[in-house]
């Protein structure tokens, strides 16, 4: 064997020089990858938070809305409490401090959004278990005594009247209602003024099209699926937490009212005029998923953030233990010797 070839051996055997040693201040070897993991943990935590407390709320909230609320404000409050402490303790802002804090956060910001999920795409979903369902009903049929009904099913005939339909505009939305009367050749008499029950949808009666909400036009539909009014805590932050449509429909039936001369009782009913009840039912839930996955997305450049901010604070921290100072400087000495080999 050669001189040259028993160096390359030697040289083979020996392990991988670093271009760096271990922290003598702390007995850590630098890694680059602590950095990455660092604030992929601390954006990952808060993530799951949020996530764990919005779906609590949106599926929840209609079984235990008081539980679920004194359960978010405890652990919200105690994180901030500890966040506090923390700060009077250590007198400075820590990775610590900064970590209790955004879970305090993000118990509070799941507990908003998954309500505000619930009180606008599921507040019609649930009732459906919850209450009761009539057939056969007719149009002059009194409203008060169906107040408890989450599905109405009509009478054959029975139909939105588009000839007395209107919009209330706002918000750049037309929130449109049309009484629910029967059709010529159902009943010899005139079409009655007193209005117990109201179709609505939302951006349905524009222009010549008459009312086209969901499936007003077509002869096959005779079910409504009932909307349902905002009580007590939850009425109180209608057009906070919940969209106000409820009383866009309102000013619509009034303005009807007043032009076409009808009379309608305060007990009147809301529905979605459907053929397919079940079909309309899972367009609040898919509805509803969809809208919490989008408030995922847009929550987790927060976490990101804080994650991120948490690795900078903790090197910028003298008693930090995790040596976040040693292992960026890793990372940019890794990168300057990987720069340098290739060039």
């Amino acid at each position: 064997m050669s001189a040259f070839e028993e160096d390359r051996n030697v040289a083979e055997k020996l392990p991988l020089m670093r271009p760096w040693k271990e922290d003598d201040a702390t007995g850590v070897l630098p890694n680059s990858w602590t950095v990455f993991f660092s604030a992929l943990k601390h954006t990952l935590l808060h993530a799951i938070m949020f996530t764990i407390t919005s779906v609590g709320f949106m599926l929840g909230y209609h079984l235990i809305p008081r539980s679920l609320t004194v359960i978010a404000l405890f652990f919200g409050f105690a994180c901030l409490s500890e966040a506090l402490y923390l700060f009077y303790v250590r007198r400075r802002l820590t990775k610590e401090v900064l970590g209790f804090a955004v879970c305090a956060l993000a118990i509070i910001a799941g507990a908003v959004v998954g309500t505000s999920l619930h009180l606008t795409k599921l507040v019609d979903y649930f009732p459906y278990e919850q209450r009761r369902h009539y057939t056969n009903v007719a149009p002059d049929e009194k409203a008060a005594s169906h107040s408890d009904a989450s599905v109405l099913v009509f009478m054959e005939g029975a139909r939105p009247d588009p000839s007395r339909a209107m919009g209330y505009l706002r918000g750049g939305h037309r929130y449109c209602v049309a009484p629910i009367a029967l059709e010529a050749g159902y009943s010899d008499e005139e079409l009655s003024s007193n209005v117990q029950y109201w179709a609505v949808g939302k951006d349905c009666c524009m222009g010549n099209k008459g009312f086209v909400c969901d499936d007003a036009t077509n002869t096959k539909a005779r079910a409504g699926l009932v909307k349902s009014e905002k009580m007590g805590v939850d009425g109180m932050f209608e057009g906070i937490m919940s969209s106000n449509e409820m009383a866009y429909y309102e000013k619509a039936v009034l303005m009807t009212m007043a032009k076409f001369d009808l009379e309608s009782p305060e007990e009147r009913l809301y529905v979605r005029f459907v053929e397919d009840i079940q079909k309309a039912r899972s367009e609040y839930w898919w509805d509803a998923w969809w809208s919490w996955t989008q408030y995922q997305f847009l929550w987790l450049v927060v976490w990101i953030v804080a994650g991120v901010m948490a690795v900078v604070i903790g090197a910028g921290d003298p008693e930090d233990p995790n040596s976040y100072n040693a292992h960026i400087s890793d990372a940019k000495m890794g990168m300057l010797w990987k720069m340098n080999h290739y060039i």
